[in-house]
């Protein structure tokens, strides 16, 4: 009938962190492996992904329309325009989606308690794509004369 009494354990469950005010309780009471990715970030991952694939199909299409209007001298003849339509419209419409991506992206970033992972890669790869296009369009311009 006299059973002990367990020991009791006077140590705290979360330790302090340097500069907190003394509660006690670390602010991050979540673990790292317990949150979630966030929604926008991955959905900027998967927009990346798929301009990318887009940009690639766009150029191996448009490069088959060209090929057969090609002469023996690699001289264009004059029915490629539609080949040209379809480059230039399919690069705008995979710009708009790279503009959209980084913006989801940016918003998957700004989420708390998410972790950040595809929002980062995300917004770099559609960031990139971006700077990389509006650098190609400078050097036309420039080699075009206009700047």
């Amino acid at each position: 009938m006299n059973e002990p009494n367990p020991p009791e354990n006077n140590a705290p469950q979360y330790a302090p962190i340097p500069g907190d005010s003394g509660s006690g309780f670390s602010p991050y009471q979540e673990e790292l492996g317990s949150l979630k990715h966030s929604g926008p970030g991955i959905a900027s991952f998967v927009i990346a992904m798929v301009a990318l694939a887009g940009y690639i199909i766009s150029f191996i299409v448009a490069g088959t329309l060209i090929q057969p209007v090609l002469n023996e001298g690699d001289v264009l003849k004059g029915e490629t325009s539609g080949a040209f339509l379809f480059l230039g419209l399919s690069i705008i419409a995979l710009g708009a989606l790279n503009i959209i991506g980084v913006v989801t992206g940016i918003i998957g970033l700004a989420l708390r308690r998410r972790r950040k992972v595809f929002g980062i890669i995300g917004t770099i790869i559609n960031g990139l794509i971006l700077i990389l296009f509006l650098m190609l369009i400078l050097v036309v311009l420039f080699h075009a004369g206009s700047l």
